[in-house]
């Protein structure tokens, strides 16, 4: 069965000469993996760098019923390549660690969770422009662990959590408060990672 969808890549893997094995998660929050054939060398199909890492691509793929093996992915096109964040660095590597983490806490089969997808293309066009990076990267785990259901104590977050991600340049928070919530939120983050 073919099938056609948006989806955003998280990681693209060199297979073999030519080849690519693509990850990314799509609107449902299902994370899919896919075999590009001969990716590296049809400009026709996948011309553009449009499997880079970031891109909001649509993809058709032929879909494989066993969950565990790679879609085989014929074409796609780039809908947004949220071309903001190659400009500068640290908006790259911010981009690329939302990236990093969604991919962590992702899995195939899951079609219960579109706010991981929703969540990720909201932060990455609000990291294209926003001045504050680094209280976007804690609204971002901030909301990410709640969504996840394993946020304790949400009362004492509740303020910055009323706020969409899109909107984090209105929140007034001082450096302060700022660093010790960083360090709260990434921690929690990172144990519940591991």
């Amino acid at each position: 069965m073919t099938i056609t969808t948006r989806v955003i890549i998280l990681r693209t893997i060199k297979y073999s000469e030519a080849d690519l094995v693509i990850h990314a998660i799509d609107k449902h929050g299902d994370k899919l993996n896919f075999l590009a054939k001969s990716a590296l060398k049809s400009r026709k199909r996948f011309g553009g760098g449009v499997l880079e890492p970031l891109n909001y691509v649509e993809i058709n793929y032929k879909s494989n019923r066993d969950i565990e093996k790679l879609h085989f992915l014929n074409e796609a096109k780039i809908i947004e390549d949220f071309d903001g964040l190659r400009k500068d660095y640290e908006r790259l590597e911010l981009g690329l660690y939302f990236l990093q983490v969604i991919d962590k806490v992702s899995f195939g089969g899951d079609q219960q969770s579109p706010d991981s997808f929703n969540l990720l293309g909201h932060a990455l066009r609000q990291a294209q422009t926003t001045s504050k990076l680094e209280l976007l990267r804690c609204l971002f785990e901030l909301k990410l662990l709640q969504y996840q259901g394993v946020l304790e104590n949400q009362e004492q977050y509740k303020e910055l959590l009323s706020h969409p991600v899109s909107n984090c340049n209105n929140i007034d928070i001082d450096s302060k408060s700022l660093n010790r919530l960083q360090r709260q939120v990434h921690q929690t983050l990172v144990e519940w990672l591991n």
